[in-house]
């Protein structure tokens, strides 16, 4: 949509995500996150479930996958798997409490709207829901091992993901596991709409096809040292907000896949996730950067949390025994 519903993905760190045809790990056995995506998904955050409910959820199929947060442990008084925290607060959020630090996250995927409803509402059954969304992405293309969509903003996102043997480290850590953070973030589709194709290209620092504003294809590398003031690609556009790809700085370590929700009237935005092994390596380390980015206004930050996603063969490493 270009009205408030395709967006940034590290889209927002925003933008990334991981999948090709032959050489992607695309092993629906594993993990969600060496899933080729669907286009078609409905999300669903939940509190007060019960261990066996996760398991029953989790046993449904591999187009399931379930993440639980700090809330599940400390109900179940099961320890906190190492590494999950609560998701600290950040500059200009407004927190809804349904939308924000659920016990379980729930992300059901196919192929249309129709199916993904109907396997909802049976993997679902009676669980007490926070919030729930029907959600999509809009899918162009998979490009050097990189599943690409295009963002509400109308800027085709994924070119940064890791692949292959990046995976691993960036993304899973030793059990299989993966590390989760989630955001609900509403846009400003009007506002956005209303600006000059060009000022949207230096706020996002890409063109609409992924390409960089110096004229580096979109699977290469801009030369932000060629360019030391932002004379081309502006220092607080998001990208280079992100990743200002300086020596010695680090880039961020995660996997970032978004989802476009419609919620209504003044609510229609994304669901950002990215996958990692170590948030403060990842995903905290893009937010803290973004603060002052030129994108901010165009962004209200509603909900979400901090998860840990098992791998489909280790759930039981996290439920009570």
């Amino acid at each position: 949509m270009t009205s408030r519903r395709q967006v940034l993905l590290g889209a927002l760190g925003l933008a990334l995500t991981a999948c090709s045809t032959e050489t992607v790990a695309d092993v629906p056995g594993r993990h969600v996150a060496l899933r080729r995506p669907k286009p078609a998904g409905q999300i669903a955050l939940l509190n007060d479930v019960s261990p066996e409910a996760v398991r029953k959820m989790h046993q449904s199929g591999d187009d399931v996958a379930i993440g639980l947060g700090v809330g599940f442990f400390d109900a179940v008084a099961q320890p906190r798997p190492a590494g999950l925290v609560e998701m600290p607060p950040f500059p200009g959020e407004v927190l809804r409490p349904e939308r924000s630090n659920a016990h379980v996250v729930v992300q059901i995927e196919g192929d249309t709207p129709e199916a993904v409803a109907a396997r909802a509402d049976a993997v679902l059954g009676g669980a007490r829901i926070g919030w729930r969304a029907a959600v999509r992405r809009e899918i162009v293309a998979d490009q050097a091992g990189k599943s690409l969509q295009r963002n509400s903003f109308g800027f085709v996102e994924g070119q940064g993901n890791p692949v292959h043997e990046q995976l691993a480290g960036a993304v899973l850590r030793a059990d299989g596991s993966s590390l989760l953070a989630l955001r609900v973030i509403q846009l400003a589709q009007d506002a956005w709409n209303a600006d000059d194709p060009v000022k949207q290209q230096r706020i996002i620092g890409r063109k609409p096809d992924g390409s960089w504003l110096d004229g580096s294809p979109s699977a290469g590398e801009p030369s932000f040292a060629g360019d030391p003031d932002g004379a081309v690609t502006p220092l607080d556009s998001h990208v280079r907000k992100a990743n200002p790809r300086t020596p010695g700085v680090p880039s961020p370590r995660m996997l970032r896949r978004s989802w476009i929700y419609q919620g209504g009237p003044a609510d229609d935005g994304v669901v950002f996730m990215a996958f990692q092994s170590d948030f403060e390596a990842g995903f905290a380390l893009a937010q803290n950067r973004l603060r002052g980015e030129a994108l901010a206004p165009y962004l209200l930050t509603v909900g979400g949390g901090y998860f840990v996603v098992p791998a489909r063969d280790n759930l039981g490493a996290y439920l009570p025994s």
